[in-house]
């Protein structure tokens, strides 16, 4: 809900898990959420419960952060855990997370 009370989110859509839009690598990553901001940028948004920090999960993070850099500069991946940042590339916790957003 906070992320759509966001003044610089336009829309976002949940995507439905093994049916939506996947991410392709050596294990798929199916966001759960896209959103379009304001500006442009559409963020491809995977949400972990802080017991699901795991080499898959890793894994997940590092291969959408990878598409995204591959995107270019309009396109984001964040897998976002509850409180915890596990410190690998693509992940982080929901309070950075939605700090990121907010200037976005």
């Amino acid at each position: 809900m906070e992320l759509s009370s966001l003044n610089n989110v336009r829309w976002w859509h949940r995507n439905i898990a093994r049916k939506g839009f996947s991410i392709n690598g050596a294990i798929n990553a199916y966001p759960d959420l896209m959103a379009k901001t304001e500006s442009g940028k559409l963020l491809l948004i995977e949400t972990k419960g802080d017991q699901l920090e795991n080499s898959e999960s890793k894994e997940k993070a590092e291969t959408g952060a990878k598409w995204a850099e591959m995107a270019g500069r309009m396109y984001k991946y964040y897998m976002v855990f509850e409180t915890k940042n596990p410190g690998y590339n693509g992940a982080y916790s929901y309070e950075e997370f939605m700090r990121i957003v907010k200037e976005l």
